[in-house]
């Protein structure tokens, strides 16, 4: 039926019924778009920072996700971090770390190594060849700005001499960092089923990995021009940063990140470390397995924005009133009296004459960022030693706190006096004996002639008693010996008795013959 053959007061309701139905559509098509821009919201979009930001896990496309302050590692936020996830190849954040620390100079040429070209088939690459020169500096920012694994074996190799060295190395690191979800099978992060990690140890790595200057120069560079030697010809390669938030004038772009790294594989998803300051607020997220590459920008944006209404602003003088309360509202007075009460500990007080106009952000309500920043800024400069004795209200040091060209100083004062360790008394010195006067003219002996005299009388005293001694003994023997004669002249005789013969002719005869 055409519309001219419809009654007039059917045609109009006929139009009217048209025109709710195009209203309605339309009010659901832009409800629907706004649901869907607040659900996913805007890279770089601005917030207003005077009203905080409420963040749930549901908010997130990620399966997994942290959010930590830099300073201090305070959590922030939080998403299943614990929960062991694929990391792809975000796990050449670890490769660039050991790189740095290797102890290779930036400025040293290498030669790409042979087990550059042993890459997984559909691997990223720089791409480097095996023989290929250039520096390591060049070959870090080409690895790591272009996700190359063909460049993570070859710095592998640089650093340990092997892959599986370099992998063991890895591992060790892993757990000095204090991570407990982590272990690595390679140095890129192409995929294996004992390749895995957490949002909470990617942080922690991340933490450890940006307090290298190097590193942090790194992961914040949008490009780098690769200067290589390739068959005896120069070659030039321009890489550009994976990490898009970093690209200007890209339509996720975002001026307040400072890295880190992208990651991608079909069992991990799509994954992103990242940094971002602002106002001296300094954040780092991890977002792991999300099922669109966009995702993890919008959800590295929330975290980040997020993440910076979670400060708040605290004057130099707080932070001098923490550093003193945490390390010098006390001493322990040096040579202090042992009958002091407090057995010599002293208490500081502090006393602040003007404050600046000049903050500091720290995560709002933590005393750990509070302290963390109040370590980073506040000095501290001694007046004098902390040996008694030690004045009530004596000047001992002072407390200096220097934010964005402004200084604001703390004077610590003695709370008390501290007498010192009384002296010993000293023992009082003998009186000295009187010594009789020396006649005079009279010289007494040499030492040596008196010493020569009682040692000659000496000698003939021994002489005498050996001699009496052996004269004594001598004799003692011949007696001995005459005994003997006298007794075996006995029994003699009273064998002859016994026999029966005359005692007087034997005799006779024996005293003739023997002559006594």
């Amino acid at each position: 039926m055409f519309v001219e053959e419809i009654p007039r007061a059917g045609r109009l309701r006929f139009e009217e019924y048209c025109l709710m139905r195009f209203v309605k559509r339309f009010l659901a098509l832009a409800l629907a778009a706004w649901l869907c821009c607040a659900a996913a919201g805007l890279a770089g979009a601005e917030y207003d920072m005077n009203q905080p930001q409420n963040l749930d896990p549901s908010h997130l496309f990620a399966a997994s996700a942290l959010l930590v302050d830099e300073d201090t590692g305070e959590v922030l936020f939080s998403k299943d971090s614990r929960v062991r996830m694929y990391p792809a190849s975000t796990t050449k954040i670890m490769t660039l770390l050991l790189g740095l620390e290797s102890g290779i100079g930036l400025e040293t040429e290498v030669t790409i190594p042979a087990e550059a070209g042993d890459v997984p088939e559909g691997s990223s690459v720089v791409p480097v060849k095996p023989g290929d020169v250039t520096s390591f500096e060049d070959l870090l920012y080409g690895f790591m700005l272009s996700s190359g694994n063909d460049g993570a074996n070859a710095v592998a190799v640089l650093v340990d001499g092997s892959i599986d060295a370099f992998v063991g190395h890895m591992n060790r690191r892993a757990e000095e960092i204090g991570c407990e979800g982590t272990h690595y099978v390679n140095a890129h992060g192409y995929h294996d089923a004992q390749h895995y990690t957490t949002a909470q140890d990617l942080a922690l790595i991340s933490l450890e990995a940006m307090k290298n200057p190097d590193f942090r120069k790194i992961v914040a560079a949008p490009k780098w021009t690769m200067h290589l030697q390739r068959d005896g010809k120069a070659v030039e390669q321009e890489i550009v940063s994976r990490n898009t938030l970093l690209q200007t004038g890209d339509k996720y772009y975002y001026a307040d990140c400072t890295g880190i790294k992208t990651g991608h594989h079909n069992k991990a998803g799509w994954c992103f470390v990242g940094s971002a300051e602002r106002n001296g607020m300094r954040v780092i997220c991890v977002v792991l397995k999300c099922e669109e590459e966009m995702s993890k920008w919008y959800d590295a944006a929330r975290l980040f924005e997020y993440g910076f209404t979670r400060y708040e602003r605290v004057k130099e003088s707080a932070l001098i009133d923490a550093a003193w309360k945490r390390h010098y509202g006390q001493i322990q007075a040096e040579n202090a009296d042992p009958q002091d009460s407090q057995g010599g500990t002293l208490a500081l007080n502090l006393s602040i004459s003007e404050d600046a106009d000049a903050t500091v952000p720290v995560v709002a309500g933590s005393e750990a960022a509070l302290n963390a920043a109040a370590d980073r800024l506040v000095s501290v400069e001694w007046a004098r030693d902390f040996a008694a004795p030690i004045e009530a209200d004596e000047v001992m040091g002072t407390l200096t706190c220097a934010v964005d060209g402004t200084t604001l100083k703390g004077t610590l004062t003695a709370a008390r006096a501290v007498a010192a360790k009384p002296e010993p008394t000293p023992t009082p010195a003998p009186e000295p004996a009187e010594i009789a006067p020396v006649p005079q003219n009279v010289e007494p002996p040499a030492p040596a002639a008196r010493h020569r005299g009682s040692g000659l009388v000496v000698f003939v005293i021994l002489a005498a008693v050996l001699s009496a001694s052996g004269i004594a003994v001598v004799a003692a023997l011949k007696q001995a010996e005459r005994r003997r004669a006298r007794a075996r002249r006995r029994r003699k005789v009273s064998r002859g008795r016994a026999q029966g013969t005359p005692r007087t002719a034997p005799q006779t005869q024996r005293r003739r013959g023997t002559g006594w």
